[in-house]
């Protein structure tokens, strides 16, 4: 082996040391993003389903003021007659 070669195995070997330690950063990167990405999942779940719930709740509310509506049609047309009957005698 020549002098040159030995200056080679010293850059590979820094070269190395540099890549291992890119390596673990990037495992500990990927590990912290795997974490963020597991509670994003279950927030999103537990909007999911506040989301339906919500829905449900605003479907029989609609339902329920439809139902109003009509009785308030109604009683406004029965009072309507009556103040003509009224008016008629």
């Amino acid at each position: 082996m020549t002098n040159v070669g030995i200056f080679e195995e010293a850059k590979k070997g820094r070269t190395i040391k540099k890549l291992r330690a890119r390596v673990k950063d990037l495992l500990a990167i990927n590990k912290e993003h795997q974490m963020m990405h597991g509670k994003l999942h279950s927030e999103l779940e537990i909007e999911r389903k506040n989301h339906t719930l919500t829905r449900e709740g605003n479907d029989l509310l609609n339902r329920e003021n439809g139902r109003l509506m009509k009785k308030l049609k109604c009683w406004k047309a029965k009072r309507k007659i009556g103040k003509k009957d009224a008016k008629s005698n």
